[in-house]
């Protein structure tokens, strides 16, 4: 007190709060640039391989083999980091679409280790690359809310069977090309780096057989482990399952019996891809981003 007056202490600002650190805007760019990163690794692997290629014909491509492997092991870290939380795993459609790279990506490498498949890899890991590219951009549903194994395991066999047959998808398209360009005498240009048709041929009954084993299986977990389809909105995945897994049955039955290729091999292919797509794609876009339901 001096005078009477009463002098009150000045308050001490308080200090400006910590800005609050966006872990969502952190984490969707730290996804983007793994991504974009994935991306990079995939194209460049598919550089070297297609340059070896046409330097030394039938030389393994060591340098875009090892490229390509890391670029699985960059794709798997952030693939896996976006879809496994403490509640579960969550699948958004872009995530499950950078799974089934995932898996083509994987395959090209280990093949373009073993198999001499000249540039063929090459086209496998770029269109890995592409579906990379959304990884953990989307927000997905829940798909396994407790640690279920069964329904894991079904989750894995389905990718795997949609990644193989994705690679046979590929290898028709090109196979149909390149037996076009031969037919009608134009230069094959890129083509020419692709294998013989008949290693092409090869490697596309290989997928295609492998994928069938693989989606019988998913089809058979799904049908013990998942209850309820109805009420989970899997009625329409299924029937669209079941009937690519009967296309695939038919041309394989084909080429066994009547020994199908050619144009049966491409239609059969494509037709099987497109309704499998559909299957699990399809649904799960209409489910998730038009009817803001899923299946779990």
């Amino acid at each position: 007190m001096d005078g009477g007056i009463i002098r009150i202490p000045a308050r001490r600002a308080l200090p400006e709060p910590a800005p609050l650190c966006n872990h969502l805007a952190a984490l969707a760019t730290f996804h983007i640039a793994l991504s974009v990163l994935t991306l990079a690794l995939y194209l460049l692997a598919a550089a070297l391989v297609a340059r070896a290629v046409r330097a030394r014909p039938g030389a393994r491509p060591t340098a875009g083999l090892a490229v390509g492997a890391l670029g699985v092991l960059v794709h798997g870290y952030i693939l896996f980091g976006a879809i496994r939380t403490p509640t579960g795993v969550v699948l958004a459609i872009t995530d499950s679409a950078s799974l089934v790279g995932w898996v083509v990506a994987a395959t090209a490498v280990v093949a373009m280790a073993v198999l001499p498949l000249a540039a063929l890899p090459a086209a496998l890991l770029a269109l890995a690359g592409v579906l990379a590219t959304g990884t953990g951009l989307l927000s997905g549903f829940s798909e396994i809310h407790t640690p279920q194994w069964e329904v894991s395991a079904h989750i894995v066999l389905a990718a795997l069977a949609a990644g193989w047959l994705s690679i046979a998808a590929v290898v028709v398209l090109l196979l149909g090309w390149q037996d076009s360009r031969i037919r009608t005498r134009q230069p094959l240009g890129m083509l020419a780096l692709l294998p013989p048709m008949e290693t092409m041929e090869t490697t596309l009954f290989r997928a295609l057989g492998g994928g069938f084993v693989v989606l019988t299986l998913a089809l058979l977990t799904g049908l013990f482990f998942v209850h309820n389809a109805l009420t989970q909105h899997l009625v329409h995945k299924i029937s669209l399952a079941i009937t690519a897994w009967l296309v695939f049955g038919v041309l394989l039955w084909g080429r066994f019996k009547f020994g199908w290729r050619g144009r049966q091999a491409l239609w059969f292919t494509v037709a099987g891809f497109l309704i499998l797509a559909l299957a699990y794609f399809g649904t799960k876009f209409v489910l998730e981003n038009l009817l803001g339901r899923h299946w779990g």
